[in-house]
């Protein structure tokens, strides 16, 4: 197999398919819009390899029956159409494959364990389940050549798939020939390679996804990685997706804003080494320099992406054009696995087009070319103006400070949140390439609007929420202040809150390295309820380690607070506690909407759609997926 290029897309799961894993015309269209972007191949999200075995949704793709070749042939037709490979993941969800979506059944593992990630406990499976598997691993292969694949790949990475709970010392603790040492733990996943090969013949690419460790104590390490993919190459795989870590180590998996570009490029070195085979690795190339690069250098043959080409799915064409500057960057805030972790359909946060495609396409360009007035310069305001202006709409965006951006310009001050400046500058950028006309501080004149402007979308957000409690304090600021320069702390800081602004804002006013420097600053957390809770990606587990080796003070949870004059008080379990000395108050304890001029705008007869965190202050993805929705609804979509 060739490819025309060495980008390939990694797999992502989308919960699109049909609750009999059927292809679904949603589906088909987010797969052809990432074929149109022009990458050498495409790996398709998992496909199971037989029934009751639902990974965290109703809507998996399947290779089991006879009856699902037809259906997902149209999908291999559709990437075929552009010059474009396309490989079926095929896996055995194990641990993940939790009751819930399996008729109530336990999953199966290798051993009787725990999976933390998803709360569930496996039973062991036996012998005859395992050849049982091995042949439907085979079966599902032969069917994926039938529908016109081009290669097949099989999981066996990250501890949670059933070939790489096998493959894990951390899972597999049996004493049978599938486990024991690293030769017992390669047993099934070896097996299941020879069933496939006999089945799909000499010549059909199998590509195996593996670990190159397992990134914890105690786990596979790096020799062993080698060891393992010696053994895939002797066995007759065709070339090795390489990845890292564990789903205990999510940072790893599904690296957050902050990691470091190809992070895992000097493994896969290391792997490429001690084999003779193509070699592919995944690892946060959400900008074309990294994956160039490690190409250059040799670490590996295949720059896998998959967010990346989420976020953009013509990365590949905008980086062949040099384009660089016109690519739509994933800000690392990993909401697209954060939702389909709940069970909901992908979704991200920079790209509201992901999973309505169809949508999109329907509504692109406008007949009728209104006036459109966008009031508010943060994301939401962004996303719709520039949504707008590249339907044909003629639109103007007002906003009343000095620059653009909003909260998700302040975002990128903490620690590890650079990736959310790309995000604005995009935004902005896009903006202008599309021809919305901007004016910085701008307030608007309800009564003039009218006259001007045939609709109006405001985006005019939030602003932070101050409570009586704290008022009495000697001085009290807010984060935002703080993270914008306006205000700066003393040396005795109390945080008051427990959610992601909190955090990263005690994160930010925190040395960079806890050298117990007499006189530094101390920085106290004072949270009611739990620190960043409602922060379910990868980078809250890294905030809080981080928050902790450099000496901030976490108190929760912590009732009854209030602030009077140096003193911070609060209880604990009923018992009265006091912080004294405390020279700055950090209000951080969330934000309420700013949708003042929604009123007198529709008084002065404006048609007005309130949009972003003018509505409901929550995340950067809800409020581009309702600048999207506004203008759709204007086109009538």
């Amino acid at each position: 197999m060739t490819a025309k290029n060495r980008i390939f897309l990694s797999p992502i799961g989308t919960h699109l398919a049909t609750d009999n894993y059927g292809v679904t015309e949603e589906q088909l269209a987010y797969y052809e819009e990432r074929a149109k972007g022009g990458p050498g191949m495409i790996t398709t999200e998992c496909i199971v390899i037989g029934p009751d075995m639902r990974y965290s949704t109703f809507h998996n793709l399947g290779l089991f029956e006879d009856r699902m070749v037809p259906q997902l042939q149209k999908l291999t037709d559709t990437v075929h159409k552009y010059d474009v490979r396309i490989c079926a993941q095929l896996m055995h969800p194990s641990s993940v494959a939790t009751p819930k979506y399996n008729r109530g059944l336990q999953p199966v593992a290798a051993s009787p364990l725990e999976c933390r990630a998803v709360g569930e406990y496996a039973r062991a499976a036996t012998v005859e389940e395992l050849q049982t598997i091995t042949r439907q691993f085979g079966d599902a292969a032969l069917r994926a050549k039938e529908a016109g694949f081009d290669a097949v790949e099989l999981h066996c990475c990250h501890g949670h798939g059933l070939l790489g709970r096998f493959l894990s010392p951390l899972e597999n603790k049996r004493i049978d020939a599938y486990g024991g040492n690293v030769d017992g733990r390669l047993k099934l996943a070896l097996d299941v390679i020879a069933d496939v090969r006999s089945k799909v013949g000499p010549d059909f690419p199998i590509i195996v996804r593996m670990s190159c460790t397992d990134a914890l104590e105690g786990g596979q390490s790096l020799m062993e990685g080698r060891h393992i993919a010696q053994r895939f190459q002797q066995a007759g795989v065709s070339m090795l997706h390489l990845s890292n870590g564990t789903m205990n180590t999510p940072w790893n998996l599904t690296s957050p804003s902050g990691t470091a570009k190809a992070f895992n490029a000097e493994l896969a070195e290391q792997i490429k080494r001690s084999v003779t085979i193509p070699v592919g690795f995944i690892g946060r190339m959400n900008e074309p320099w990294a994956a160039e690069l490690a190409l250059q250098l040799g670490k590996a043959d295949v720059a896998y992406m998959g967010r990346s080409m989420l976020c953009d799915p013509e990365f590949p064409r905008k980086a062949a054009e040099g384009r660089e500057q016109e690519i739509r960057p994933c800000i690392g805030c990993n909401h697209c696995l954060v939702s389909i972790n709940a069970d909901q359909r992908i979704c991200c946060a920079m790209n509201p087009e992901v999973g309505r495609e169809l949508a999109v396409a329907a509504n692109r360009h406008t007949e009728k070319p209104k006036r459109v007035l966008v009031i508010g310069g943060g994301p939401a305001g962004l996303t719709a103006a520039a949504y707008a202006a590249e339907f044909g709409y003629r639109v103007t965006l007002a906003e009343r400070s000095d620059r653009l951006g909003g909260q998700m310009y302040l975002a990128a001050f903490p620690p590890c949140k650079q990736d959310l400046a790309a995000g604005t500058r995009y935004l902005i950028e896009r903006c202008r390439r599309a021809g919305v006309e901007i004016h910085l501080n701008c307030q608007v004149n309800p009564a003039e609007i009218k006259t001007s402007y045939d609709i109006v979308l405001l985006a005019t957000g939030g602003a932070p929420v101050i409570p009586d409690f704290l008022k009495n304090a000697d001085r009290l600021v807010t984060a935002w202040d703080v993270l914008e320069g306006k205000e700066h702390a003393g040396k005795n800081v109390v945080v008051v809150g427990g959610g992601q602004v909190a955090c990263e804002t005690a994160d930010f006013l925190l040395p960079p390295v806890n050298d117990l420097k007499e006189g530094g600053r101390k920085v106290t957390l004072l949270a009611r309820s739990g620190i960043a809770k409602n922060e379910r990606s990868s980078f809250r587990p890294l905030m809080v380690q981080r928050l902790l080796r450099k000496g901030c003070r976490i108190i929760t949870p912590a009732q009854d607070i209030t602030a009077e004059g140096s003193a911070v008080h609060y209880s604990q379990n009923g018992e009265a506690m006091m912080l004294d000395h405390v020279d700055t108050v950090v209000c951080a304890v969330g934000v309420r909407p700013v949708n003042q001029l929604e009123a007198a705008l529709r008084a002065a007869g404006v048609p007005v759609t309130v949009i972003g965190d003018a509505v409901k202050p929550e995340s950067i993805a809800t409020a581009t997926s309702s600048a999207l929705e506004a203008v759709l609804g204007m086109n009538g979509g």
